[in-house]
Protein backbone atom coordinates (compact mmCIF):
# COMPACT_ATOMS: atom_id res chain seq x y z
CA UNK A 1 0.00 0.00 0.00
CA UNK A 2 1.23 3.21 -1.29
CA UNK A 3 1.93 5.80 1.90
CA UNK A 4 -0.76 8.70 2.45
CA UNK A 5 0.40 11.96 1.23
CA UNK A 6 -0.32 13.57 4.56
CA UNK A 7 1.72 11.10 6.23
CA UNK A 8 4.48 11.79 3.91
CA UNK A 9 4.42 15.23 4.54
CA UNK A 10 4.12 14.66 8.14
CA UNK A 11 7.02 11.94 8.26
CA UNK A 12 9.40 14.49 6.45
CA UNK A 13 8.70 17.55 8.54
CA UNK A 14 9.78 15.33 11.43
CA UNK A 15 13.06 14.05 9.86
CA UNK A 16 13.83 17.66 8.87
CA UNK A 17 13.15 18.86 12.56
CA UNK A 18 15.40 15.64 13.58
CA UNK A 19 18.29 16.90 11.15
CA UNK A 20 17.94 20.49 12.44
CA UNK A 21 18.22 19.16 15.82
CA UNK A 22 21.59 17.33 15.43
CA UNK A 23 19.74 13.71 16.11
CA UNK A 24 19.91 10.64 14.98
CA UNK A 25 16.82 8.66 13.75
CA UNK A 26 17.84 6.54 17.18
CA UNK A 27 18.51 9.55 19.14
CA UNK A 28 14.92 10.37 18.45
CA UNK A 29 13.46 6.92 19.29
CA UNK A 30 15.36 6.69 22.38
CA UNK A 31 13.41 9.87 23.67
CA UNK A 32 10.41 8.87 22.48
CA UNK A 33 10.93 5.31 23.72
CA UNK A 34 10.00 3.78 20.16
CA UNK A 35 12.27 1.13 17.85
CA UNK A 36 14.34 3.38 15.38
CA UNK A 37 12.65 1.27 12.40
CA UNK A 38 9.28 2.74 13.80
CA UNK A 39 10.84 6.28 13.58
CA UNK A 40 11.87 5.39 10.07
CA UNK A 41 8.85 4.40 9.20
CA UNK A 42 7.11 7.28 10.06
CA UNK A 43 9.57 9.60 8.89
CA UNK A 44 9.16 8.01 5.45
CA UNK A 45 4.98 8.07 6.02
CA UNK A 46 4.91 4.07 5.62
CA UNK A 47 3.41 4.56 9.36
CA UNK A 48 0.78 6.71 10.83
CA UNK A 49 0.99 8.14 14.13
CA UNK A 50 -1.02 7.94 16.91
CA UNK A 51 -1.76 11.66 18.75
CA UNK A 52 0.29 10.67 22.07
CA UNK A 53 3.24 9.71 19.55
CA UNK A 54 2.68 13.04 17.86
CA UNK A 55 2.82 14.89 21.18
CA UNK A 56 6.34 13.17 22.34
CA UNK A 57 8.15 13.97 19.24
CA UNK A 58 7.33 16.93 19.37
CA UNK A 59 8.28 17.28 23.20
CA UNK A 60 11.76 15.86 21.98
CA UNK A 61 12.19 18.53 19.22
CA UNK A 62 11.18 21.35 21.40
CA UNK A 63 8.88 22.34 19.17
CA UNK A 64 4.90 22.75 19.01
CA UNK A 65 2.72 20.08 17.84
CA UNK A 66 1.40 21.96 14.99
CA UNK A 67 5.23 22.19 13.62
CA UNK A 68 4.36 18.41 12.56
CA UNK A 69 1.51 18.76 11.66
CA UNK A 70 1.55 21.60 9.10
CA UNK A 71 3.76 23.97 7.17
CA UNK A 72 4.69 26.97 9.43
CA UNK A 73 7.86 28.75 9.15
CA UNK A 74 7.52 30.36 12.21
CA UNK A 75 6.72 27.15 14.24
CA UNK A 76 9.51 25.57 12.24
CA UNK A 77 12.24 27.90 12.98
CA UNK A 78 11.28 28.38 17.20
CA UNK A 79 13.29 25.80 17.99
CA UNK A 80 16.52 26.31 15.85
CA UNK A 81 16.58 29.69 17.02
CA UNK A 82 16.51 28.04 20.57
CA UNK A 83 19.81 25.73 19.46
CA UNK A 84 21.20 28.55 18.42
CA UNK A 85 20.71 30.66 21.51
CA UNK A 86 22.22 27.63 23.64
CA UNK A 87 20.81 24.14 24.71
CA UNK A 88 19.52 25.86 28.27
CA UNK A 89 17.38 28.14 26.46
CA UNK A 90 14.89 25.52 24.93
CA UNK A 91 14.56 23.85 28.51
CA UNK A 92 13.29 27.22 29.75
CA UNK A 93 9.58 28.38 30.72
CA UNK A 94 10.20 31.58 28.80
CA UNK A 95 10.77 29.77 25.67
CA UNK A 96 7.72 27.66 26.49
CA UNK A 97 5.91 30.12 26.86
CA UNK A 98 6.87 32.03 23.66
CA UNK A 99 5.74 29.00 21.66
CA UNK A 100 2.58 28.46 23.29
CA UNK A 101 2.14 32.43 22.18
CA UNK A 102 3.16 31.48 18.55
CA UNK A 103 1.06 28.26 19.17
CA UNK A 104 -2.51 30.42 19.64
CA UNK A 105 -1.29 32.70 16.83
CA UNK A 106 -1.40 30.08 14.33
CA UNK A 107 -4.41 28.78 15.45
CA UNK A 108 -5.99 32.51 15.19
CA UNK A 109 -4.60 32.73 12.12
CA UNK A 110 -5.82 29.83 10.15
CA UNK A 111 -9.21 31.13 11.62
CA UNK A 112 -9.25 34.17 9.36
CA UNK A 113 -8.16 36.63 12.69
CA UNK A 114 -4.75 37.38 11.55
CA UNK A 115 -2.06 40.54 12.78
CA UNK A 116 -2.17 43.60 11.08
CA UNK A 117 1.48 44.72 12.02
CA UNK A 118 2.22 48.32 10.93
CA UNK A 119 6.11 47.89 9.58
CA UNK A 120 5.58 49.42 6.16
CA UNK A 121 7.15 52.99 7.19
CA UNK A 122 10.27 51.25 7.89
CA UNK A 123 13.55 52.48 6.10
CA UNK A 124 15.55 49.49 4.46
CA UNK A 125 19.23 49.23 6.01
CA UNK A 126 19.97 46.72 3.29
CA UNK A 127 22.95 48.44 1.42
CA UNK A 128 24.29 49.81 4.75
CA UNK A 129 26.56 49.21 7.84
CA UNK A 130 25.62 47.50 11.10
CA UNK A 131 26.17 51.26 12.45
CA UNK A 132 24.66 53.75 9.59
CA UNK A 133 22.09 50.79 9.74
CA UNK A 134 21.34 51.12 13.38
CA UNK A 135 21.48 55.20 13.42
CA UNK A 136 19.40 55.28 10.43
CA UNK A 137 16.85 52.68 12.60
CA UNK A 138 17.24 55.22 15.29
CA UNK A 139 16.38 58.50 14.19
CA UNK A 140 13.23 56.95 12.47
CA UNK A 141 12.19 56.04 15.51
CA UNK A 142 13.03 59.00 17.10
CA UNK A 143 10.29 60.61 15.09
CA UNK A 144 7.37 58.03 14.98
CA UNK A 145 7.92 56.49 18.76
CA UNK A 146 8.73 59.69 20.63
CA UNK A 147 10.30 59.76 24.07
CA UNK A 148 11.09 62.99 24.68
CA UNK A 149 9.66 64.58 27.63
CA UNK A 150 9.14 61.14 29.12
CA UNK A 151 10.87 60.87 32.22
CA UNK A 152 12.80 58.33 33.78
CA UNK A 153 11.31 55.02 35.01
CA UNK A 154 7.67 56.24 33.17
CA UNK A 155 9.68 55.46 29.91
CA UNK A 156 9.62 51.67 29.57
CA UNK A 157 5.49 51.45 30.15
CA UNK A 158 5.17 53.97 28.10
CA UNK A 159 7.76 52.79 24.70
CA UNK A 160 5.13 49.23 25.27
CA UNK A 161 2.53 50.85 24.87
CA UNK A 162 3.43 53.02 21.73
CA UNK A 163 5.03 49.54 19.84
CA UNK A 164 1.98 48.14 20.37
CA UNK A 165 -0.28 51.29 19.63
CA UNK A 166 1.56 52.64 16.38
CA UNK A 167 3.41 49.91 15.35
CA UNK A 168 0.89 47.15 16.00
CA UNK A 169 3.84 44.78 17.57
CA UNK A 170 2.59 42.69 20.65
CA UNK A 171 4.82 42.90 23.81
CA UNK A 172 5.04 40.44 26.50
CA UNK A 173 6.91 41.95 29.75
CA UNK A 174 6.58 38.90 32.17
CA UNK A 175 9.04 37.51 34.78
CA UNK A 176 11.26 34.29 34.64
CA UNK A 177 13.34 34.09 37.44
CA UNK A 178 16.84 32.27 36.84
CA UNK A 179 15.78 31.83 33.23
CA UNK A 180 18.66 31.87 30.36
CA UNK A 181 16.83 33.90 27.97
CA UNK A 182 16.66 37.88 28.81
CA UNK A 183 14.68 38.90 25.71
CA UNK A 184 13.40 37.85 22.11
CA UNK A 185 12.37 38.73 18.81
CA UNK A 186 10.11 37.46 16.77
CA UNK A 187 10.13 39.15 13.67
CA UNK A 188 8.14 37.31 11.36
CA UNK A 189 6.08 39.87 9.88
CA UNK A 190 3.06 37.59 10.52
CA UNK A 191 3.11 37.87 14.36
CA UNK A 192 5.83 40.18 15.36
CA UNK A 193 6.13 40.41 19.02
CA UNK A 194 8.92 41.67 21.63
CA UNK A 195 9.64 39.66 24.75
CA UNK A 196 11.38 41.49 28.40
CA UNK A 197 12.12 39.01 30.97
CA UNK A 198 11.18 40.83 33.92
CA UNK A 199 12.99 39.31 36.10
CA UNK A 200 15.92 42.24 35.11
CA UNK A 201 15.91 45.42 36.84
CA UNK A 202 13.10 47.99 35.20
CA UNK A 203 16.43 50.07 33.55
CA UNK A 204 17.57 46.92 32.32
CA UNK A 205 14.42 46.27 30.73
CA UNK A 206 13.83 49.21 28.74
CA UNK A 207 17.49 48.42 26.89
CA UNK A 208 15.97 44.77 26.58
CA UNK A 209 13.16 46.33 24.96
CA UNK A 210 14.72 48.29 22.78
CA UNK A 211 17.91 46.04 21.93
CA UNK A 212 14.94 43.77 20.56
CA UNK A 213 13.01 46.47 18.91
CA UNK A 214 16.06 47.16 17.11
CA UNK A 215 16.18 43.63 16.04
CA UNK A 216 12.74 43.77 14.90
CA UNK A 217 12.86 47.01 12.40
CA UNK A 218 16.33 45.35 11.13
CA UNK A 219 14.52 42.81 10.01
CA UNK A 220 16.88 40.19 11.74
CA UNK A 221 17.31 36.45 12.16
CA UNK A 222 15.86 36.04 8.28
CA UNK A 223 12.62 37.34 9.19
CA UNK A 224 11.64 34.63 12.18
CA UNK A 225 12.95 34.77 15.69
CA UNK A 226 15.96 35.76 17.64
CA UNK A 227 15.99 34.72 21.00
CA UNK A 228 18.73 36.43 23.24
CA UNK A 229 20.61 34.79 26.29
CA UNK A 230 22.59 37.97 26.78
CA UNK A 231 22.94 41.73 25.07
CA UNK A 232 26.97 41.24 24.26
CA UNK A 233 28.09 43.13 20.80
CA UNK A 234 29.17 39.41 19.66
CA UNK A 235 28.45 40.02 16.31
CA UNK A 236 26.90 42.66 13.63
CA UNK A 237 22.89 41.64 14.70
CA UNK A 238 23.92 41.96 18.29
CA UNK A 239 26.24 45.68 18.10
CA UNK A 240 23.80 46.84 15.48
CA UNK A 241 20.96 46.37 18.03
CA UNK A 242 22.80 47.52 20.73
CA UNK A 243 23.72 50.83 18.92
CA UNK A 244 19.88 51.86 17.95
CA UNK A 245 18.65 50.86 21.60
CA UNK A 246 21.55 53.24 22.99
CA UNK A 247 21.31 56.31 20.39
CA UNK A 248 17.40 55.98 20.72
CA UNK A 249 17.57 55.71 24.33
CA UNK A 250 20.12 58.18 24.92
CA UNK A 251 20.56 60.70 21.61
CA UNK A 252 23.49 62.68 21.76
CA UNK A 253 22.72 65.80 21.57
CA UNK A 254 21.06 65.04 24.81
CA UNK A 255 24.23 63.88 26.01
CA UNK A 256 26.22 66.70 24.41
CA UNK A 257 23.64 69.08 26.12
CA UNK A 258 23.56 67.51 29.63
CA UNK A 259 27.50 67.65 29.67
CA UNK A 260 27.73 71.36 28.32
CA UNK A 261 24.97 72.59 30.87
CA UNK A 262 26.18 70.90 33.90
CA UNK A 263 29.81 69.89 33.25
CA UNK A 264 31.87 66.53 32.71
CA UNK A 265 31.19 65.51 36.79
CA UNK A 266 29.78 62.41 38.28
CA UNK A 267 26.38 63.60 39.30
CA UNK A 268 25.93 64.76 35.80
CA UNK A 269 26.07 61.19 34.76
CA UNK A 270 23.36 60.56 37.65
CA UNK A 271 21.19 63.03 36.11
CA UNK A 272 21.43 62.01 32.92
CA UNK A 273 20.92 58.20 33.62
CA UNK A 274 17.69 59.05 35.50
CA UNK A 275 15.93 61.25 33.23
CA UNK A 276 16.66 58.93 30.29
CA UNK A 277 15.39 56.03 32.55
CA UNK A 278 18.56 53.81 31.52
CA UNK A 279 21.09 52.07 33.76
CA UNK A 280 24.13 53.23 34.61
CA UNK A 281 26.15 50.74 32.70
CA UNK A 282 23.96 51.48 29.41
CA UNK A 283 25.07 54.90 29.91
CA UNK A 284 28.86 54.36 30.63
CA UNK A 285 28.64 52.21 27.64
CA UNK A 286 26.77 54.85 25.22
CA UNK A 287 29.46 57.91 26.63
CA UNK A 288 32.45 55.47 25.16
CA UNK A 289 30.96 54.53 21.46
CA UNK A 290 29.88 58.33 21.33
CA UNK A 291 33.70 59.10 21.94
CA UNK A 292 33.10 61.13 25.09
CA UNK A 293 35.31 58.69 27.17
CA UNK A 294 37.74 55.91 26.03
CA UNK A 295 38.12 52.38 27.09
CA UNK A 296 40.06 53.41 30.25
CA UNK A 297 37.82 55.75 31.60
CA UNK A 298 35.04 53.30 30.59
CA UNK A 299 35.77 50.53 32.75
CA UNK A 300 36.92 52.87 35.40
CA UNK A 301 33.47 54.10 35.86
CA UNK A 302 32.17 50.57 34.68
CA UNK A 303 33.93 49.19 38.16
CA UNK A 304 32.06 52.53 40.44
CA UNK A 305 28.63 50.91 40.90
CA UNK A 306 25.36 52.98 40.41
CA UNK A 307 25.10 53.27 44.32
CA UNK A 308 29.05 53.92 44.55
CA UNK A 309 28.59 56.59 41.63
CA UNK A 310 25.34 58.48 43.82
CA UNK A 311 27.83 58.21 46.95
CA UNK A 312 30.50 60.18 45.30
CA UNK A 313 28.14 62.84 44.09
CA UNK A 314 26.28 63.19 47.24
CA UNK A 315 27.02 66.57 48.03
CA UNK A 316 26.82 68.09 44.35
CA UNK A 317 23.40 66.32 44.57
CA UNK A 318 22.33 68.02 47.97
CA UNK A 319 23.95 71.57 46.51
CA UNK A 320 21.16 71.35 43.59
CA UNK A 321 18.44 71.02 45.57
CA UNK A 322 17.86 67.23 45.46
CA UNK A 323 16.30 65.93 48.85
CA UNK A 324 17.94 63.23 51.01
CA UNK A 325 13.86 60.81 49.77
CA UNK A 326 14.73 62.18 46.17
CA UNK A 327 18.40 60.61 46.70
CA UNK A 328 17.30 57.76 47.92
CA UNK A 329 14.86 56.87 45.16
CA UNK A 330 17.65 57.19 43.23
CA UNK A 331 19.94 54.95 45.06
CA UNK A 332 17.16 52.11 44.74
CA UNK A 333 15.56 52.64 41.33
CA UNK A 334 18.54 49.91 40.28
CA UNK A 335 16.85 47.40 42.19
CA UNK A 336 12.99 48.42 41.20
CA UNK A 337 11.75 45.69 39.10
CA UNK A 338 9.14 46.45 35.88
CA UNK A 339 5.18 45.63 36.22
CA UNK A 340 4.16 42.34 33.52
CA UNK A 341 2.29 43.58 30.16
CA UNK A 342 0.63 40.79 28.57
CA UNK A 343 0.43 41.25 24.67
CA UNK A 344 -2.38 42.83 24.37
CA UNK A 345 -3.13 42.68 21.10
CA UNK A 346 -2.86 38.98 21.09
CA UNK A 347 -5.19 39.33 23.85
CA UNK A 348 -7.83 40.80 21.78
CA UNK A 349 -7.24 38.28 18.60
CA UNK A 350 -7.76 35.53 21.51
CA UNK A 351 -10.76 37.27 22.77
CA UNK A 352 -12.27 37.66 18.88
CA UNK A 353 -11.63 33.76 18.89
CA UNK A 354 -13.71 32.93 21.94
CA UNK A 355 -16.31 35.00 21.32
CA UNK A 356 -16.46 33.09 17.85
CA UNK A 357 -16.01 29.54 19.83
CA UNK A 358 -12.49 28.82 17.98
CA UNK A 359 -11.04 28.84 21.14
CA UNK A 360 -11.68 28.27 24.91
CA UNK A 361 -11.39 30.93 27.46
CA UNK A 362 -8.11 29.37 28.79
CA UNK A 363 -6.00 30.71 26.17
CA UNK A 364 -6.80 33.89 27.49
CA UNK A 365 -6.80 33.14 31.24
CA UNK A 366 -3.39 31.89 30.30
CA UNK A 367 -2.48 34.83 28.79
CA UNK A 368 -3.93 37.15 31.72
CA UNK A 369 -2.70 34.93 34.51
CA UNK A 370 -6.13 34.36 36.24
CA UNK A 371 -8.44 32.11 37.38
CA UNK A 372 -10.46 30.59 34.17
CA UNK A 373 -13.81 30.47 35.78
CA UNK A 374 -13.72 33.89 37.18
CA UNK A 375 -12.00 35.14 34.23
CA UNK A 376 -15.39 33.83 32.50
CA UNK A 377 -17.82 35.41 34.85
CA UNK A 378 -16.08 38.58 33.99
CA UNK A 379 -16.21 38.64 30.42
CA UNK A 380 -19.94 37.25 30.51
CA UNK A 381 -21.91 39.95 28.52
CA UNK A 382 -18.96 41.70 27.26
CA UNK A 383 -19.35 42.72 23.32
CA UNK A 384 -15.37 43.89 23.70
CA UNK A 385 -12.45 42.93 25.52
CA UNK A 386 -12.14 45.20 28.08
CA UNK A 387 -8.90 46.60 28.10
CA UNK A 388 -6.11 45.50 30.15
CA UNK A 389 -5.24 48.72 31.93
CA UNK A 390 -8.78 48.45 33.38
CA UNK A 391 -8.09 44.88 34.37
CA UNK A 392 -4.68 45.19 35.71
CA UNK A 393 -2.76 47.77 37.36
CA UNK A 394 0.51 48.79 37.58
CA UNK A 395 34.53 63.57 40.67
CA UNK A 396 34.79 65.14 37.29
CA UNK A 397 35.63 63.27 34.03
CA UNK A 398 38.98 63.43 32.20
CA UNK A 399 38.39 62.54 28.76
CA UNK A 400 41.32 62.45 26.74
CA UNK A 401 41.75 61.92 22.69
CA UNK A 402 41.07 58.56 21.49
CA UNK A 403 41.39 56.53 17.73
CA UNK A 404 39.14 53.13 19.12
CA UNK A 405 37.44 51.44 16.12
CA UNK A 406 33.28 51.18 15.77
CA UNK A 407 33.69 47.51 16.88
CA UNK A 408 35.86 48.78 19.93
CA UNK A 409 33.56 51.65 20.60
CA UNK A 410 30.19 49.34 20.65
CA UNK A 411 32.10 46.01 22.58
CA UNK A 412 31.00 44.97 25.81
CA UNK A 413 27.51 44.51 27.53
CA UNK A 414 25.27 47.54 28.07
CA UNK A 415 23.65 46.25 30.90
Amino acid sequence: MMPDSMEMEVGARIRRLRKAAGLRGSDLANLVELDSTVISKIETGQRSLKSTELTRIAMALQVSPLALIEDNALLSEMPIAARRAGSSIGKGKAYERLLSLAELHVLLADAGIPTSPNLFGVPSIENLGWLDGANCLADWATNELALEGVQGDHRLAVLAQKIESQLSVDVLIDEFPNDPLSGAAITDRSFPLLFVNSSHSRTRSLFTLAHELGHLLAGHSGGTVLLDRELAGSNEEERLANAFAASYLLPETDISSSLNESGRYLSTLVNIAAAHGVGYETLVYRLHNLRQIDAEVRDRLMSMSWQGLIKQSMPTLLASGKTQNEIGGLLGRSELKPAGRPPALLLRRAFEGFRKGIVSVRPLSGLLKVDAAELLTQLSGESDFPSVSKMFSEAPVVLPEQAETDEELFSGSPV
